[in-house]
């Protein structure tokens, strides 16, 4: 067995091994134990404040507080604090239509970035808990009411929501909306180990006194959502999640958005897991330092390797293909022969593979829909989706590596 061979199946092995302990946590966790989710709120409600930070998005803002306002929630308790960020179109100008509303309050100022617009709401209010939402996603109308029960835990420091996509409509975001149900059952299952290391912009939640006593929100490559969910596992805080806490959000229409977008996050979580490399193989942390955050740095390398091995083996075959015509010309066989089909231990590793990783799409499926089917564009995700991922993960690495930084928009 040649280095290569080794090499692809530890790194199978490895993916297969996680995939393996994901499913077995969530199996452990969903008949072992009342999810926390499921608790009843606290009576009476607490002062709950949500920043919705604003930079050039005038098309969707409207719609983002809208449903912010339409929240099953006492009015007196619930403020909403409206950052424009120094937007160049006319963001402000929408966002004063929803001035006259007593929970509304309107702040503008320099782009600095999300983190900046984040902190002068944490700044601008008393509230014991804080809410953001990106200016391109809704919420349901009780999705606060399943979020605020969460933190009945005391340990708890941030709760995430379940998001979906808001109306796919091209290929890709129909790709997308494969992704956010496989991520829907990480995020739910990263939560009830312990192990959550992002904190999403769309609706996810915070102990305003634990943000204070960290220090507020750091530009952290421009991903302060993974930034901050680290620094809350260092000092020793919980991330949960509630999965009935629904969400939309806007995803890329186009492969240049897509790849962008894709880009930062990833250049952020390597510089990010950089600066917090002390975590790493750290027993203090528990599965987090010890399985989660290692694989998570390791999909992202396996993911090129495996891409780069694809297009090898496509360009050495494709090689041999033409060099067989060229001196034997084209045969097609009469018929089908099971003796021709590849047995190799290599594919059966990549079925088993493939096999799970549907049946999770499938549990995050049922989690946030409450549907056991995958999405009809699954097979798309599966053939096209894998074959994208490893370009933006290639420049992400090296970007990270000279530390180019990388662009919002």
């Amino acid at each position: 067995m040649g280095i290569g061979a080794i090499i692809t199946f530890t790194l199978l092995f490895i993916s297969i091994y996680f995939e393996v302990f994901l499913l077995m946590a969530f199996l452990q966790h969903r008949f072992s134990r009342i999810p926390a989710h499921k608790q009843a709120a606290p009576h009476p409600l607490p002062h709950v404040a949500i920043i919705v930070p604003c930079y050039n998005e005038s098309e969707t803002v409207r719609g983002t507080v809208n449903s912010l306002l339409a929240l099953n929630y006492p009015k007196e308790l619930l403020e909403l604090l409206i950052v424009d960020d120094g937007s160049t179109d006319n963001t402000l100008e929408i966002v004063q239509e929803f001035k006259t509303d007593s929970r509304v309050r309107i702040f503008t100022k320099p782009n600095g970035g999300k983190h900046t617009a984040m902190n002068l709401g944490l700044q601008n209010t008393s509230a014991e808990f804080i809410g953001c939402l990106d200016a391109d996603s809704s919420v349901a109308s009780d999705a606060l009411l399943k979020v605020i029960p969460v933190f009945n835990n005391a340990r708890v420091a941030a709760v995430t929501p379940c998001i979906l996509v808001r109306e796919p409509d091209t290929m890709l975001q129909h790709m997308q909306n494969v992704e956010y149900r496989l991520s829907i059952f990480n995020r739910f299952i990263l939560a009830a180990i312990g192990s959550a290391f992002i904190t999403p912009g769309p609706f996810s939640f915070f102990r305003a006194a634990v943000v204070r006593k960290l220090g507020g929100w750091r530009y952290a490559h421009s991903t302060e959502d993974m930034e901050m969910a680290l620094r809350m596992q260092k000092d020793g805080w919980l991330i949960a999640n509630a999965p009935n806490a629904i969400v939309h959000t806007s995803t890329p229409r186009t492969l240049r958005a897509l790849f962008k977008q894709r880009v930062r996050w990833t250049y952020g979580w390597l510089r990010n897991a950089i600066d917090y490399r002390g975590m790493f193989g750290n027993g203090t942390y528990g599965n987090l330092s010890i399985i989660v955050l290692p694989s998570a740095i390791f999909s992202i390398f396996a993911g090129i390797y495996f891409f780069a091995r694809i297009m090898y083996g496509a360009v050495r075959a494709s090689i041999s293909l033409v060099r067989r015509i060229e001196y034997g010309g084209i045969h097609m066989p009469s018929s089908f022969d099971l003796f021709y089909v590849n047995t190799s231990a290599v594919l059966f590793v990549v079925y088993v593979s493939i096999a799970l990783i549907l049946l999770l799409i499938s549990l995050g499926s049922l989690i946030g829909t409450g549907s056991k089917k995958p999405p009809l564009s699954t097979p798309l995700f599966l053939l096209l989706y894998s074959f994208l991922t490893p370009l933006w993960l290639g420049a992400a690495v090296v970007r990270a590596i000279f530390k180019t930084g990388v662009s919002w928009r």
